[in-house]
C-alpha cells in the first residue's frame, strides 16, 4: 500500500522547495540562508536554483495542484519561512490537507497504486475543504457518464471535429474552476469515443463557460455535452426525450455566442441547444441537463436510433 503522503515525499515537497528557493533568491537572499529556511543543504538549494522553476511548477500541476493553488502556496510560504519553522510547517500542511480533502490529488495517487477507483478516504477524513465531498461526487459521476459514452458502439460517430467534452459543475459554481471536465476532451478512436484523461476541475474553459452562462437563466443546469450538428440526430434526441429545442441565431464572435446562452431559457431536466457555428466555428448540438449520467444516457440512446435510421453513409 502506498499512502498519499508518498506524493508529498516524492513530488510535492521537492517541487515546492524548488519554487520557494527561486522566490527567496529573487528577494535577494543568499543560498546559505535559503538552505536554513528550507531545512536542506546548500547543495540542495544549488540544485533547486539550477533547475528551471517551470519544471518545479509542472510537477505540482501534474499532481493536480491548480495554478492558483501553486501561487497561493508559494506566496504564503515565502512569508511563513521567514517568520518561523513552526509557522511555515502549519502553512504547508494546511495547504496539503485542503488539497487532499478536495480530491485534487486523487488521480496522482491512483497513478501510484491500483485498486483506488472508488477511494474517498482523504475526502472523508479531511472534510475541512469546503465542497470536498461534493467535488468527489462530481468527478465520480463524470467518470461513470464518460464510461457510458465510451461503451457505446454508435456515439463515437457523433464526435465533432473540435471533439466532444462532458462537463459537470458544483451546485453553486463561482467560476470555471468549479466545473469539471475531461482534459484533452473526448476523441473518436476507431469509431469509438475515448476520453483522453480522468476528469478534473477546470479542464474545459469553453464548456465551463457554457454552463456558467446558461445558469444565469437556468440554475438547474449543471451538466453539458457537445456533439456534432446533424438534423437527424437532433430528431433522434427529441424522440428519446421530447423537449423544446433552442436554436441560436448567427453570431460573429464567441462573446455573441455566450450572450445568447445567457438569455436562453430552458425547462428542466434536459435541454437541447443548436449552435449554428460561425466563421471558423463548427456547428454543434449541446445536450444540457442537471447531471452527466442523464445527459450521457440520452446522447447514447439517441445515437443508437440515429445510427440505425440515418440514410447517409456513415464512415
Amino acid at each position: 500500500m502506498k499512502p498519499p503522503c508518498e506524493l508529498m515525499v516524492k513530488t510535492f515537497l521537492p517541487a515546492t522547495r524548488g519554487l520557494l528557493a527561486h522566490r527567496l533568491k529573487a528577494l535577494g537572499l543568499e543560498q546559505e540562508r535559503i538552505a536554513r529556511l528550507l531545512g536542506v543543504t546548500q547543495a540542495a538549494v544549488s540544485y533547486y536554483l539550477s533547475t528551471n522553476p517551470q519544471r518545479h511548477r509542472s510537477k505540482l500541476l501534474q499532481m493536480g495542484v491548480s495554478q492558483e493553488q501553486v501561487e497561493s502556496l508559494i506566496s504564503e510560504l515565502t512569508i511563513a519561512v521567514q517568520r518561523s519553522d513552526s509557522y511555515a510547517t502549519e502553512v504547508l500542511y494546511n495547504h496539503w490537507r485542503l488539497m487532499l480533502s478536495s480530491g485534487a490529488l486523487c488521480p496522482a495517487h491512483r497513478g501510484l497504486v491500483g485498486g483506488l477507483d472508488d477511494c474517498d478516504m482523504c475526502i472523508r477524513l479531511m472534510p475541512t475543504a469546503e465542497g470536498g465531498r461534493q467535488r468527489f461526487e462530481v468527478l465520480k459521476a463524470l467518470k461513470e457518464a464518460t464510461a457510458l459514452l465510451e461503451a457505446s458502439p454508435t456515439f463515437g460517430h457523433l464526435i465533432p471535429e473540435v471533439y466532444s467534452n462532458l462537463v459537470y459543475s458544483l451546485e453553486n459554481p463561482h467560476d470555471e474552476g468549479d466545473v469539471a471536465g475531461i482534459p484533452g476532451r473526448i476523441l473518436r478512436v476507431k469509431n469509438r469515443a475515448k476520453a483522453m484523461m480522468e476528469p478534473e476541475f477546470g479542464a474545459s474553459k469553453h464548456m465551463a463557460r457554457v454552463i456558467l452562462y446558461l445558469r444565469s437563466r437556468n440554475p438547474w443546469v449543471r451538466a453539458a455535452l457537445n456533439v456534432k450538428y446533424d438534423p437527424e440526430f437532433l430528431e433522434a434526441l427529441r424522440s428519446v426525450f421530447p423537449t423544446q429545442v433552442k436554436h441560436l441565431d448567427n453570431y460573429s464572435d464567441t462573446q455573441g455566442f455566450f450572450e445568447q446562452l445567457s438569455h436562453t431559457s430552458l425547462e428542466p431536466p434536459v435541454g437541447f441547444i443548436v449552435d449554428p457555428g460561425s466563421v471558423g466555428v463548427e456547428p454543434n448540438i449541446y445536450v444540457v441537463g442537471s447531471d452527466p449520467l442523464t445527459v450521457a444516457n440520452i446522447a447514447v440512446s439517441a445515437s443508437t436510433i440515429w445510427f440505425h435510421t440515418a440514410k447517409k453513409n456513415i464512415s
